[in-house]
């Protein structure tokens, strides 16, 4: 039989040595691994302090054996008294002199995440699992330091990623709160002496390779916002903020890291660091209030993720509702019968969403003013309820149900507009009465009276429209109509100044051509000429024209050509985002926003292009705040808030340094820091698992990062029965306190064994 000492130079064979090593005045000493026996199949490994005695523990998840096995590490490292096996296996020895007592906690089902921390807030470190095929559960330590039988949680499909679960305690109460990264987004689950609180809290992040739960206080005020990675995207480090009531829009910057760590004590030097997927460089970066510069290509992209992805039928409207000076946003699917409710709390910022109970099948929302003397309500249509009505906002910040108008026909389409200029606004509507379409004009008095004033047969369609724009037709400061239809000609009515609309221009070419085969999202309106009445924007291949009603005919006034003239432009949009007091022609093209401008010689000409991970738009808003303006790109699923302040300061990625090894064929895929040389500031460990070489850097007295020393961990073990291990090789590492000195050690796994690597005192320290 094989001793464990001899076993440790028998199994690493090829394992090379760690000596003494002195580069300048950075010393750096790791002594020989110990060789801990785990699994083929271990997974989810943490270092903890599971039974509190002031030294940390493994745990891991043992795949072959369908258990988490915990070893609870000894004091002053003596070895356990053990029973040895009847039949010594030479090629699978048990480790009779591993400094470690093993536990066994035995499960029926296969889990992907593994998580400790105080659950219940009784003083023991309770265990929770999860996977996304067997949900999640909660192991309680009793007071008699054993494991109660399992509490099943009713959460959303977790993630398979292993950290993917998180405990976290509140600051003040007898409360905390379990933190999931479900395939919908962050599911927060708050306990209360033991028991959770049902529901949860969830903030939608529906990227699949979205992976991550870091909260420190980012912008420091107060409160910890969450960081978390997209790996697969150039700009991949994406930023919540924290808020009263959870978690604000997303925030993206560009930097391409695969992933990233936190520095240990991220609140004194608030710094993390990552791999750049591309240069391969580790990268030390952090958050950093800056002011924008004047590069008009600089703009500043937010988030809201409101749907699941893919939703066909989503509508938006922009209002504001409380009357606070603010405009809110109020988002419906027809998937759901519910309303979902963004107050607005700055310019450009929104709370967290409220959920109203409504209509199901919406197809059709927006704000209306249906009296001088209430709050904007909601005009909302649901085609497959048949009922279209109106919502008062009440005082709570939520809407009421909504009271229907009495319709024989069935709703189609609904929009609303101020046609008489009383301030209070119609409700414009289509039905369809024995397969004819009409628009039907509905006036509303105090908001409860509903009276038709007006029916306009739409006997040329054959097929159902696509939507009712308000906009200015001609010069009479009256607001006119122009109805689209997505597979025939629009129809255009005009104002006669007292409310009452016309149809005109049934033999107009342009209204057979340009406005042929429309959805709203094709359309818009700006003031091009500057002469106070907007112009109708109509969007099409490679171009967008402004039409305008002069003569009994709609004219151009201008052509606005796309640098790219096969690209299908939407959502055309003429005012001032980039902030230097020129408005610009603004549309969406081809997964990107293009701005034009007009130079001194009359010519447009593009200005920017926004390109970072633009979403598709159904329609676009515009708010103003302190000067500056921001686009709301609404989507089939979230908002994008696009805005430009030149001077104003925000949160942006700062670079602090990087290094690239000259390590021959090494390319890191990893990296994490610890102090390795016990000087009190953060070293960096570097790993490329592929040709399985760690390296590790020190900061030197030049401001740069210094590799102090590398070591390949293995080559090759000719005793694994046929198995080769995973793709990398260390599949996973953690750098903790293991024996309990105070010094930060090194812990790999590898194959089927834990490698331990102790950090040296060195002398004179």
């Amino acid at each position: 039989m094989i001793s464990f000492r001899s076993l440790k130079f028998y199994f690493l064979g090829c394992f090379l040595l760690i000596s003494f090593m002195k580069v300048g005045d950075a010393e750096f000493r790791l002594s020989l691994p110990d060789v801990v026996k785990a699994s083929w199949n271990a997974r989810t490994f943490l270092s903890e302090d599971i039974n509190q005695d002031g030294l940390n523990d493994l745990i891991f998840f043992n795949l072959d054996r369908s258990r988490i096995e915990i070893l609870y590490r000894t004091k002053d490292g003596k070895v356990p008294e053990r029973v040895k096996p009847v039949q010594p296996n030479r090629w699978d020895p048990e480790l009779e002199d591993a400094p470690y007592k093993k536990e066994f906690i035995f499960i029926p089902e296969t889990i992907t995440a593994l998580a400790t921390g105080d659950l219940n807030l009784d003083g023991f470190t309770d265990i929770v699992t999860g996977s996304p095929d067997h949900g999640v559960q909660v192991y309680f330590r009793t007071n008699d330091l054993l494991w109660a039988e399992p509490i099943e949680l009713e959460t959303l499909k977790l993630r398979p990623d292993s950290v993917s679960i998180k405990i976290r305690k509140a600051e003040k109460g007898n409360r905390a709160s379990l933190f999931l990264f479900t395939q919908t987004g962050l599911e927060v689950l708050g306990f209360e002496n033991g028991k959770p609180q049902y529901p949860s809290v969830v903030f939608r992040e529906e990227a699949k390779r979205a992976y991550g739960m870091n909260f420190f206080d980012v912008n420091l005020d107060g409160i910890d916002d969450w960081v978390y990675s997209i790996p697969s995207s150039e700009r991949s480090v994406r930023l919540r903020l924290g808020l009263k009531t959870g978690f604000g829009p997303e925030r993206s910057f560009d930097l391409p890291v695969s992933s990233f760590n936190p520095v240990p004590d991220f609140q004194k030097t608030r710094q993390f660091v990552g791999i750049n997927r591309i240069s391969k460089e580790a990268t030390i970066f952090s958050f950093d209030f800056k002011k924008n510069e004047s590069d008009d290509a600089n703009f500043n992209i937010m988030d809201y993720d409101l749907f699941p992805e893919g939703e066909d039928d989503t509508s938006w409207t922009i209002a504001d509702f409380n009357r606070d000076g603010k405009d809110d946003i109020v988002a419906v699917s027809s998937s759901v019968s519910e309303l979902s409710f963004l107050p607005a709390i700055s310019g450009v910022e929104f709370g967290t969403v409220r959920k109203i109970p409504s209509l199901k099948g919406v197809n059709c929302l927006h704000a209306i003013n249906s009296s001088l003397d209430k709050n904007p309500g909601l005009l909302v249509l649901s085609q497959a309820e048949k009922i279209v009505g109106i919502s008062d906002f009440l005082k709570k910040g939520s809407f009421s149900f909504p009271k229907p108008f009495p319709i024989k026909s069935d709703p189609i389409l609904s929009n609303c507009s101020d046609l008489n200029g009383d301030k209070v606004d119609e409700a414009l509507i289509i039905v369809e009465d024995r397969s004819d379409f009409v628009l039907q004009v509905w006036s509303v008095k105090n908001g409860v009276d509903f009276n038709l004033t007006q029916e306009i047969e739409l006997d040329e369609w054959k097929r159902e429209p696509s939507g009712i724009v308000p906009c200015y037709l001609n010069n009479d400061k009256a607001m006119d109509l122009v109805l689209l239809s997505a597979r025939e000609s629009a129809y255009l009515l005009l104002n006669d100044g007292k409310g009452k609309l016309r149809l005109v221009g049934e033999d107009s070419v342009f209204r057979k051509s340009f406005l042929m085969e429309k959805n709203p999202s094709q359309v818009g309106w700006g003031d091009i000429n500057d002469d106070g009445s907007p112009e109708l924007l109509v969007a099409g291949e490679g171009m967008i024209r402004a039409l305008k009603w002069k003569n009994k005919d709609l004219y151009v006034t201008e052509q606005f050509n796309s640098t790219d003239p096969k690209a299908e432009l939407t959502c055309p949009l003429f005012d001032d985002l980039n902030g230097d007091q020129q408005n610009e022609l603004l549309y969406f093209s081809n997964n990107y926003w293009e701005g034009l401008q007009q130079t001194k010689n009359g010519e447009y000409q593009k200005v920017y292009k926004i390109e970072d991970e633009s979403l598709t738009p159904l329609q676009v808003g515009m708010k103003g705040s302190k000067g500056s303006n921001t686009l709301l790109s609404l989507g089939s699923s979230s908002i994008q808030l696009i805005s430009r302040s030149v001077g104003d300061k925000s949160l942006q990625i700062n670079i602090q340094s990087r290094y690239l090894t000259d390590l021959p064929k090494v390319s890191h895929t990893g990296v994490d820091w610890g102090d390795f040389n016990n000087d009190g500031f953060p070293d960096l460990v570097c790993m490329d698992g592929r040709r399985h070489t760690l390296e590790f850097l020190k900061y030197s007295d030049e401001n740069k990062w210094k590799s102090v020393l590398h070591f390949k961990v293995f080559e090759e073990d000719l005793h694994y029965r046929g198995k080769k291990g995973g793709a990398l090789e260390p599949r996973d590492g953690i750098i903790s306190d293991l024996n309990g000195d105070g010094l930060d050690d090194l812990v790999l796994l590898v194959h089927d064994r834990f490698l331990c690597y102790y950090q040296e005192a060195i002398s004179g320290k």
